[in-house]
């Protein structure tokens, strides 16, 4: 008699995917959490407290925050999202408003529109 012994499944939350996802859009793409909170009309304080799980995010605050990184809240709540297939969702949209994808920097070294991420241009 053969005995299969199966992991136990870890019940994971939507919104705590949301949230993990959340961050790492934002990292990508170099938005920040005062601005998320400014997009959904809350304090910053309240803003990391919901970002650090400790309070239910309404439905209208989690689809506004999927608007803020340009996603549905589908993708936004998606366990399997990796970097690699949100860097590839940022660059389907790169060019729609302006503001998607990795910023670099201008000539002179400096940060353009706020970029998280700085790329040093080459001589």
């Amino acid at each position: 008699m053969t005995t299969v012994t199966t992991a136990p499944q870890v019940a994971v939350s939507p919104q705590a995917v949301a949230i993990l996802n959340l961050n790492m859009l934002m990292q990508l793409e170099g938005k920040y959490r005062k601005d998320l909170a400014q997009h959904l009309g809350r304090k910053p304080q309240n803003m990391s407290r919901m970002m650090l799980g400790g309070s239910n995010w309404a439905f209208n605050d989690m689809f506004k925050a999927a608007e803020f990184v340009g996603v549905t809240i589908d993708v936004l709540t998606d366990p399997t999202l990796t970097p690699s297939k949100a860097l590839a969702i940022i660059g389907e949209r790169g060019g729609d408003d302006g503001k998607g994808g990795l910023q670099a920097a201008d000539d002179n070294g400096r940060r353009r529109r706020g970029s998280g991420v700085v790329f040093a241009l080459a001589a």
